[in-house]
């Protein structure tokens, strides 16, 4: 009875009072308390993604699974590809039912951070209960949970800011998320510190106490947008689609590809490794993005986003074909500030081809698309 009472007591956390809402449409302020709290949730998620990349192999290692690398490669691409598109077509649909975007965001969040705990308790109670055969099921589960809510809640970043102010909301989405990623090596050491139980059960944790403040903070926003919200009139999906889709190709090249060339030229009896130098040029990337925000609100998302995208490749595309290690590190701290200006700039462009009535499942192809090329990386590598 008591546990039915506490589960009441977290589901009514997340629960959308329809009464509480407010009837504002738009906003012609920038609303930071709503952007920090998106921030830090997108910050739990960028941990819970370096987490799970650092322990997955550790994990299926642990409980005999390493036959299942390669479905769970495959897994993951097919998820972070699909799954954001899928969610964000159940929220509109929602929405236009007249409910609102938060009962996928809880449901995502909620299973998101259980499967954490499931996994915690797995791993920690190896030796005592044999859970082995519903560990796959646990991480496609999670890897599913995971991608749900993610886009849902980031298409709200223009519920929170004028469109004129919206490079500057990413800005500081960039700057949160690059910095993470550029400091990536001392978080996995620091989850290897802790061990696989306290880091998943750390992890669902994060996600539910970011997740809380995310909805708490955002609770008296209205999610009913008018027309005049948006610069399109139809959403220009094959836009978005290709927007994502050659930004995808470029974080992949800087932040997978690059590294790994940069090691296998080096070999592993050099003391500088391609994840240090792709660490630098990652906080290279988040520092510029708050002064880029500004070159982007003069020349336009768009523009940006094609000179930025057009830096970025000039740089990367060579380092393909270069077989000099310190070439490669100089192209790639080059490329950093070209891929900050593309970052900042893609999300805000995408949003601007989106109609009011499709904006999340926009921001899921978006966010889909851009994980392709990432995906067919992961698979080559495995195979």
């Amino acid at each position: 009875m008591g546990l039915r009472k506490s589960a009441k007591r977290f589901i009514s956390l997340y629960t959308l009072d329809q009464t509480s809402m407010t009837s504002t449409t738009a906003t012609n302020q920038t609303n930071w308390k709503q952007i920090y709290s998106l921030m830090a949730l997108n910050a739990a998620i960028v941990i819970s993604w370096i987490a799970y990349h650092n322990y997955q192999p550790k994990v299926l290692e642990i409980f005999h699974f390493q036959k299942l690398s390669l479905f769970l490669v495959i897994a993951q691409a097919l998820i972070l590809v699909f799954i954001p598109p899928g969610a964000g077509m159940i929220a509109d649909r929602v929405l236009k039912a007249g409910g609102n975007r938060f009962v996928v965001f809880t449901v995502g969040i909620s299973v998101t951070a259980m499967v954490f705990m499931c996994v915690a308790f797995t791993v920690g109670a190896k030796n005592t209960i044999d859970l082995t055969a519903a560990l796959p099921f646990m991480i496609v589960i999670w890897l599913i949970s995971m991608n749900i809510f993610h886009s849902p809640a980031n298409s709200m970043l223009e519920l929170f800011a004028p469109a004129k102010a919206l490079p500057s909301a990413m800005a500081m989405m960039v700057l949160t998320t690059e910095l993470l990623y550029a400091v990536e090596p001392l978080i996995v050491n620091f989850v290897d510190f802790l061990g696989p139980v306290k880091t998943f059960a750390l992890g669902g944790v994060l996600l539910i106490v970011t997740g809380y403040f995310f909805r708490k903070n955002t609770r008296d926003l209205s999610f009913v947008r008018s027309a005049d919200e948006s610069k399109a009139t139809e959403s220009n999906f094959m836009i978005v689609l290709v927007a994502g889709l050659i930004l995808g190709v470029a974080t992949t090249l800087l932040k997978n590809y690059v590294p790994q060339k940069i090691n296998d030229l080096l070999g592993t009896d050099n003391s500088i490794s391609g994840s240090v130098v792709v660490s630098i040029a990652l906080a290279i990337a988040a520092l510029a993005a708050w002064p880029l925000s500004k070159v982007v609100d003069k020349v336009g998302t768009e523009k940006s986003l094609t000179y930025g995208l057009i830096g970025s490749f000039a740089m990367l595309i060579p380092t393909i074909f270069t077989s000099n290690p310190y070439v490669v590190m100089a192209f790639a701290l080059l490329s950093a500030p070209f891929f900050s200006y593309a970052s900042v700039a893609a999300f805000p462009f995408a949003l601007g081809k989106l109609s009011f009535k499709n904006v999340t499942l926009g921001a899921g192809i978006f966010f889909g698309s851009a994980e392709v090329a990432d995906g067919i990386l992961n698979y080559l590598q495995t195979i």
